[in-house]
């Protein structure tokens, strides 16, 4: 499971509280009659009521339970399945593909084929499907949203379908957090932000490197907090020394940012001892402005860009970079030039997916003459 950020509990009080659904079970509770049949039952299977000579009455050990919100809405997310029928697992199913997706809306017509996968075609399974999400969005769990025209229309390439749902589905913070703590208790590991702020930036590292930006940025935020500025810029300087990966350096780099003038200035010195880590140094610090970019060299830039592109790779952020680059800026030179671990890689990458074929080819012969020559790619004899 991805780590996932949770909302203070008074964040999540509040949200609980503007549920409408919520409003009604309590309203039904209290003796208020309910012109939906789903209220009782949903009421019932929650505890809250329970059947006296044919009629509904409030469960006495349970009265608290009404009164606490947060409580009462986890109470009633745990038992949707069993207020409206549904078929073992669905709920679960739909929401833990959701849990997995993190901060990234899914489309409906992609979950509605991920929750078909494997059966046989049978339209039984979209109407439950459909009604677990009306459900889930009524209780207050399920944010939806409108794909815009672009998304729209990659929905309808990937669904293969000319009119595919145009709805973008997402769990709240209310629901995250309830599927974290049933994850919890049932065993499984489901990290949340900042408990792993303990951890050394290389423990954290290789659990970064599989996570959305929204996530990374999160947990190194949570990470420096954990530490006093200095300290935190210490570590991340000594992390960037010994860092073996280009998406080790973007992680230390970004962790330096988050230290404030102290960072800065550590990433200052880094780069004035030269060399990949000081040239990556460099063009982090342009960017954010902190340094005049007439001052950064050629081999500064060419090296530090190789670098980051290195680690937008690594994110699998580098071909999504490729088509909105510049028609004028020539990828394949600067990576040859630069010298980086990495070149060979990447050449191969803007081989395959550069949508100017003659920059694609372009970059296939470049890879093709320095591997002739000997270079080779990370982890290989003959490193250039």
């Amino acid at each position: 499971m991805p780590p996932v950020l949770l909302r203070p509990e008074a964040e999540l009080r509040k949200a609980s509280e503007q549920s409408p659904l919520l409003g009604e079970v309590r309203g039904y509770v209290a003796g208020s009659d309910s012109g939906d049949p789903l209220i009782p039952r949903w009421a019932e299977v929650s505890g809250l009521v329970r059947v006296v000579d044919g009629k509904h009455v409030p469960v006495e050990e349970n009265a608290t339970l009404v009164d606490d919100a947060l409580r009462l809405w986890e109470r009633l997310y745990s038992t949707i399945g069993e207020a409206e029928p549904l078929p073992f697992g669905l709920v679960a199913s739909i929401t833990l593909t959701l849990y997995r997706s993190g901060p990234v809306a899914v489309p409906v017509e992609l979950l509605f084929e991920a929750i078909e996968l494997g059966q046989a075609p049978d339209g039984s399974t979209r109407y439950a499907t459909s009604v677990a999400l009306d459900l889930l969005e009524r209780l207050g769990a399920l944010e939806k949203r409108t794909a815009d025209p672009a998304g729209l229309a990659l929905i309808a390439e990937i669904a293969g379908k000319p009119d595919p749902s145009p709805y973008v589905l997402s769990l709240t913070p209310i629901a995250v957090w309830a599927i974290n703590r049933a994850l919890r208790e049932a065993g499984m590991d489901a990290p949340v932000i900042g408990e792993a702020a303990e951890e050394s930036l290389g423990e954290l590292s290789p659990r970064l490197a599989k996570s959305a930006p929204g996530i990374i940025d999160a947990e190194l935020k949570a990470w420096v907090r954990h530490r006093s500025p200095s300290g935190a810029a210490a570590e991340a300087s000594a992390f960037l020394h010994s860092a073996r990966l280009p998406v080790e350096r973007l992680f230390a780099l970004i962790a330096l940012g988050e230290t404030g003038e102290i960072g800065l200035e550590t990433a200052a010195a880094v780069r004035a001892e030269g060399g990949l880590v000081g040239a990556a140094a460099a063009m982090w610090l342009s960017e954010r402005g902190a340094v005049d970019r007439e001052t950064i060299t050629r081999d500064e830039v060419v090296l530090g860009m190789a670098d980051h592109y290195a680690a937008m790779h690594a994110l699998g952020a580098f071909v999504h970079q490729l088509a909105d680059m510049d028609d004028r800026f020539d990828v394949v030179d600067l990576l040859t030039s630069s010298g980086h671990p990495d070149r060979l890689e990447l050449l191969d990458v803007v081989g395959t997916d550069h949508p100017d074929r003659k920059m694609a080819k372009k970059a296939r012969t470049a890879s093709f003459k320095l591997r002739s020559s000997g270079v080779r790619g990370p982890g290989q004899r003959g490193d250039a």
